[in-house]
């Protein structure tokens, strides 16, 4: 019998077996689980999501008690625009094996992969972000809130596009167990509400447990939309969760067509009222978010179909990765994608040391400063983030392969 001891999801390889299913390739490695893609003869392509910890193992992350909750959430969704759950097992031991989630298969980019390569138009992103509203709407009906909406986890379906929720290992029910107290679960900090860093970074009573709202996802799906159509994050989200909060406190946000005049201004109310600093102000469901850029579409001229941003000049393209060569780690070409993403407009936050706007946010935690020679190039956050993460994948990696081998 084969156990945890010997084996990890980070070392599959192409025509490995899972059960009845055979690897093809990874498709993303996050802190807690990765994905791969996947193929039996019974069931066609499906996405193989792994828990990276067993649960034999210690750990204060709950990772194979949260994959337990994503599955539970999923198992309550049925919607179009949902990746459907279709089962699960453990691997490669049904008793204590790592937890896997047999998902549905969605081939296309993400909704920032989207933004960046495929030049869309005003009249094309509020379609998006309408059938986004409407989405949430209906999970949030059915009391299911998604607590970590980004552009990573919507993904446009290559067949209709259409956009998909993906990744609810932050997801929450009611009825699913409570993993997390005095703190927030997994999740990016930088898309969190005003009201949750409130509680994240204030004084509260041990064992208390913030209380997240259909509105802190409507404010996540704000700052996305506000990206989308600016290039921009709307503030400096390199900071840690206190700094960011005061920051987003004492600021006043520029409009979206102030900082690219593409943009039509009928959008910039909406999106303004997403990112309002109280929950009362935003939006109350996705329906009404979904009738307001319904009505805004109903204005539309002939504006709405030039692209948000002209396409890039052919000396300056660049070409993408080769799929092939892709080692499975999805953070990492995100952020090389966004090093190399075209110049947007200027960004509305401005600090000396801090990095210009872009599609993609950058990461949570700078870098630490090293001593530099005398008129030497400072590496970039970016660049140290970078190679520390490398790095440590390779550290793991190497030590998987080292106790496989023994």
């Amino acid at each position: 019998m084969t156990s945890t001891q010997d084996v990890h999801p980070l070392l599959l390889r192409r025509s490995e077996e899972v059960g009845a299913f055979r690897i093809v390739r990874r498709l993303a490695t996050g802190g807690y689980g990765a994905i791969f893609l996947a193929e039996s003869e019974t069931r066609g392509p499906v996405a193989l999501k792994f828990a990276l910890q067993g649960p034999s193992r210690e750990n204060e992350a709950h990772v194979d008690e949260r994959t337990w909750k994503e599955a539970a959430v999923l198992m309550r969704l049925e919607h179009p625009n949902v990746v459907e759950m279709l089962g699960y097992r453990r691997w490669p031991d049904a008793r204590d094996g790592y937890m896997v989630l047999i998902l549905g298969y969605v081939e296309g980019p993400t909704l920032s992969e989207w933004a960046l390569r495929s030049h869309p138009t005003p009249r094309r992103v509020a379609q998006v972000f309408a059938q986004v509203a409407l989405t949430l709407d209906a999970i949030h009906r059915e009391g299911v809130l998604h607590r970590d909406i980004k552009g990573s986890n919507i993904i446009i379906r290559a067949s209709d596009g259409q956009p998909v929720l993906v990744d609810f290992g932050s997801g929450d029910h009611a009825c699913t167990p409570v993993l997390t107290e005095d703190s927030l679960p997994p999740g990016t900090p930088s898309y969190r509400s005003p009201e949750a860093l409130r509680f994240w970074t204030g004084p509260r009573v041990s064992g208390s447990r913030y209380a997240f709202q259909p509105t802190d996802d409507l404010y996540s799906l704000g700052l996305v939309l506000y990206e989308v159509l600016t290039g921009a994050f709307p503030y400096p989200a390199q900071l840690p969760p206190s700094a960011l909060l005061a920051s987003i406190e004492s600021s006043q946000l520029r409009p979206p067509s102030g900082l690219n005049p593409r943009v039509p201004a009928v959008l910039d109310p909406i999106c303004l009222r997403l990112l309002h600093k109280h929950a009362e102000g935003r939006y109350p469901s996705g329906a009404e978010l979904y009738g307001a850029l319904s009505a805004a579409m109903e204005t539309a001229d002939v504006s709405w179909d030039e692209p948000l941003f002209p396409p890039r000049a052919p000396p300056d393209a660049v070409t993408e990765e080769a799929e092939e060569l892709f080692d499975g780690d999805e953070d990492a070409r995100e952020l090389r994608r966004w090093m190399r993403a075209p110049e947007r407009p200027g960004s509305p936050w401005d600090t000396d040391s801090g990095v210009p706007g872009r599609l993609l946010t950058p990461p949570t935690e700078p870098g630490p400063r090293f001593p530099m020679e005398p008129g030497a190039a400072r590496p970039s956050l970016w660049e140290v983030w970078l190679r520390r993460r490398l790095r440590s994948l390779r550290r793991g990696l190497a030590a998987l392969r080292s106790r496989r081998g023994r």
